[in-house]
């Protein structure tokens, strides 16, 4: 990461330079100073020559404050070292060639000095400058190809260009916008196209859009442009990874699918194969006909659930709302299951008090049966419990079995479509849809659903639904049943 020095929130501000009276203070003081310091110093040199101790207060004064201040102050030496060193002592009178002569040098080494400890000052200064536009072209660049979206990025870019210009407000747009009387513009090209536009308030001075036309608009388009450059390659390795997605999701569907009707199909062709007419009896009549049933059934959840999926994929489902009661739901998908022959054992318990829910009961039922089924599936013998109550605002229904669990790595991944657990018993594989197209139904009703499971101690699924009351007289979706349902097994 790129080290942001604390100079980067003032750059290409005119900071102003120490105030001039702090100047005339400190010529003045080291001109007494080097007064007096030069009187112990006229036993051992002659006084003419000690006129040098004056310059270093004037080295000091020109590098801080400027030629103007340094000329002043080497004067106001010059006068002082005639006044109390340079006979006649006491008085302003020069007299003698080798008194003009230290005058002289003296000023005139002074004048040198002062000019150029001036172009060193500007010259650091210059140098100074320079640096800090490097560090925001640098910070400018961490900012816009720093993987945030390139809007948040643009933004976060104007704030520091405006913090380090010293305004209140700086905007860069994409493409070419127009200057108004509160704001300059600067266009940012790629070549001859304009690819965007810094936008500063109109109070900026001539000298200062001048620099930053010059400075800070080069930097800015350049790193604009391989901002740009870059959202365009992003795009692109995207849009192919969606593409390689689409790829792999439309193999993992022909597989799958191949692999899952093949076996109702062969189920289907041999029984047809094994009823020879001219020898067929009632025994195998009966027996081809249950493998043709089941086969056939086994193929019809198989295309129901396809097309479930497809249609949930594809965004364009229709979702109705009425008002329904969740025992019914319960009870249908429960029916559901075990159209197919099987006996398993379905423990229903609803609290009493649940209200009637506002959705699509169809799309619930379909979801609470993929639940049920892939709970019936990996609980063997033992029975599924489902258990509902009301949470707040909210109904939760929890639907327990005591199958082998659900390891950890595989948490994430059980509601991908065409997704099969290894643990799965023989002979149970599903299709791998169930649990995608609950999922799908449950969220497109505003609901939402979790698991919670551990290896070896069952796993529950737990399926939350918004609580909506129904309005006076509003049509319920599904008619009250004769019995009630609650707290009994359903086998």
């Amino acid at each position: 990461m790129a080290m942001r020095p604390p100079a980067v929130t003032r750059l290409l501000r005119r900071s102003p330079g120490p105030p001039l009276l702090a100047g005339i203070a400190v010529g003045a003081f080291g001109t007494g100073l080097a007064t007096l310091a030069i009187y112990p110093l006229t036993h051992v040199a002659p006084v003419v020559s000690l006129g040098v101790i004056y310059l270093l207060n004037v080295v000091v004064v020109a590098t801080y404050w400027g030629v103007a201040l340094g000329l002043a102050t080497a004067c106001a030496s010059a006068l002082a070292f005639d006044y109390f060193h340079l006979p006649p002592v006491g008085r302003l009178t020069l007299s003698g060639s080798r008194v003009w002569v230290a005058l002289g040098v003296f000023l005139a080494v002074a004048a040198v000095i002062v000019v150029v400890g001036n172009l060193a000052r500007t010259r650091a200064a210059e140098l100074e400058q320079r640096r800090r536009e490097a560090d925001l072209a640098t910070e400018t660049a961490r900012v816009l190809l720093g993987g945030a979206h390139l809007d948040v990025a643009l933004a976060a870019a104007a704030q520091r260009i405006a913090s380090a210009i010293g305004v209140s407000s700086a905007a860069i747009e994409l493409g070419d916008a127009t200057a108004d009387d509160r704001r300059i513009a600067f266009r940012l090209l790629d070549q001859e196209t304009v690819i965007g536009t810094l936008l500063l308030p109109a109070s900026v001075d001539v000298a200062q859009r001048r620099r930053i036309s010059e400075r800070i608009v080069p930097a800015l388009q350049s790193v604009l442009t391989a901002a740009l450059h870059r959202a365009e390659l992003q795009a692109e390795v995207v849009e192919t990874a969606l593409l390689r997605r689409n790829d792999e999701m439309k193999t993992a569907v022909l597989r799958s699918v191949s692999h899952d009707l093949r076996t109702p199909l062969t189920a289907i062709l041999t029984a047809a194969t094994a009823l020879d007419p001219q020898v067929a009896g009632a025994a195998e009549i009966d027996e081809a006909r249950a493998v043709v049933l089941e086969a056939a059934t086994r193929l019809s959840r198989l295309v129901e659930k396809l097309l479930d999926l497809s249609v949930l994929q594809a965004g364009n489902l229709e979702h109705r709302s009425v008002s329904y009661s969740l025992e019914d739901v319960l009870l249908e998908a429960v029916a559901h299951v075990q159209s197919d022959g099987g006996k398993h054992l379905f423990r229903v318990a609803l609290d009493d008090d649940l209200p009637p829910l506002a959705g699509d009961p169809g799309q619930l039922e379909r979801a609470f049966a993929n639940l049920l089924e892939n709970a019936a599936r990996y609980s063997g013998d033992k029975p599924v419990s489902v258990r509902g109550h009301r949470l707040g605002e909210r109904v939760r229904v929890r639907i327990v079995d005591q199958g082998p669990g659900i390891r950890a790595s595989e948490i994430d991944r059980i509601f991908l479509p065409f997704y099969r657990s290894p643990d799965a018993a023989p002979g149970h594989q599903g299709s791998g849809l169930g649990l995608a197209i609950a999922r799908g139904f449950i969220e497109l009703g505003g609901g939402r659903i979790d698991v919670e499971s551990l290896p070896g101690q069952g796993t529950s699924f737990i399926v939350e639904l918004p609580l909506t009351p129904p309005a006076p007289g509003a049509a319920v979706g599904r008619d009250a049943p004769e019995t009630s349902a609650r707290a009994r097994a359903t086998a």
